[in-house]
Formats: structure tokens, sequence, C-alpha cells
């Protein structure tokens, strides 16, 4: 392994609550009661169900389609949520630190909006260990796309066989895998419908950040 491709939001950041209440600020802004909140039958793990499991329950006070609810949601988000600050996952940092003493380059690759990317960033002094980081949101290659993985690995000037993936998302990791990455999965709450497809995709699976930790250095270090 010669380089490190680093995903932000669940692998990184614990976000996921923040994404999945968003719909109570939403309603919040528009002056609907939420109601029984998480106890509500309409909500969801995720966020896209959630809404429209709302618009389609005897519940629903808004008149709005999903995409105005989706939009609103992601611009609340990544202006005035990321803004406050992303918390780190638990002992992300050690997982951070023992990379670094590694010695490889690292790219953090997210699908984060650019600001929300920065505002992390910068609050939580994570961009001293990154040689590159690059949001993929509104651009012409994603995680779908093996190409930009091929990419991102010759950037840090080698190949994708040689570059080692930490990731939380199965559709990343699947592309990852076409492009010939060595996958390492991080445990987060909002793929629990995945884990299984995960398991059987990633090379190795954490559920802790002590022991991905704990592994980088046993694996990888001299």
């Amino acid at each position: 392994m010669k380089a490190i491709i680093w995903d932000m939001d669940g692998t990184l950041t614990d976000t996921e609550t923040w994404w999945v209440q968003n719909i109570f600020r939403l309603l919040e802004y528009w002056g609907v009661p939420d109601g029984r909140g998480r106890d509500a039958p309409w909500f969801s793990s995720a966020t896209s169900e959630t809404i429209r499991n709302y618009l389609a329950s005897p519940d629903c006070r808004l008149d709005l389609t999903y995409e105005q609810c989706r939009t609103w949601c992601r611009n609340y988000i990544y202006t005035h949520t990321y803004a406050a600050g992303a918390p780190l996952k638990p002992h992300a940092m050690d997982s951070l630190k023992a990379a670094a003493s590694l010695h490889v380059p690292m790219y953090l690759l997210s699908a984060t909006e650019y600001q929300a990317l920065h505002y992390t960033l910068d609050r939580l002094d994570m961009g001293r260990y990154f040689t590159f980081w690059e949001s993929t949101c509104f651009q012409p290659l994603n995680k779908h796309h093996t190409a930009l993985f091929e990419r991102c690995a010759a950037r840090m000037g080698v190949r994708t066989q040689e570059c080692l993936l930490v990731e939380d998302s199965l559709y990343s990791m699947e592309t990852g895998k076409k492009a010939g990455l060595t996958v390492w999965a991080v445990e987060d709450g909002k793929h629990w419908k995945d884990k299984d497809l995960i398991l059987a995709t990633a090379d190795r699976y954490f559920t802790d950040h002590r022991l991905l930790a704990e592994a980088l250095v046993e694996e990888y270090g001299q």
C-alpha cells in the first residue's frame, strides 16, 4: 500500500443523526408541528425515505414536492449544520494519526458539498493530514465512476492497485473494487440495510476506529 483515499461523512465524521433528523428542521421552518418526532411511523433511518413517507402520510401538512423538501434539507445542513461543526466519529483521529505514521500520501474524497467540506477540515484541523482533498458534489465524475479513483491515484503518483480506500458507503466500495483498490469498510448506522453486501465487498470491516488504527499500523507499518 502506497497511498490512502479517505471518505469523510460516515467514515471520519458522524453526521448520520443530522441527516435523518433534518426533516424536523424543515417542519419547524414552515411552522408545522412534528407530532411524534422519531416515533412517527413515517420516520426512517434515511432522509429521502423519511421525506417520501411523510409526504404520503396523514400527518403531512406541507404543500411541497419531494424535490423541494430534499433541496431545502440539503441546503440547510450544508449552510447551517456543517457551519456549526461536524463531530468526528469516536477515535477517528486515532485512525488519521496511525495513517499519518505510515508516511504515505492521503486523499480526502468526499461527496459532501465543497463549503461543508472546508468547514469540517478547518474546524477539526484535519486538513494537515491530507495531500489532496476534493468534493465530488456537482462534478462530472463521482464515486460511481472508476475514472475518479484512477485520477486520484495518479495525482498521488501511484496505481489504483497500490491504494487503500477507507469508506462507509457500499456504492463507493463497489466502484473502488472495480478500480482495483483495496477496500476497508467503516461501520455506519445509516447503512445497516447494506451490511451483508458491505461485508461481501470490503476486504476488511471495522466497527471501531481504534481497531482500524491498530490494523493500519499492524498491516502497513514498518
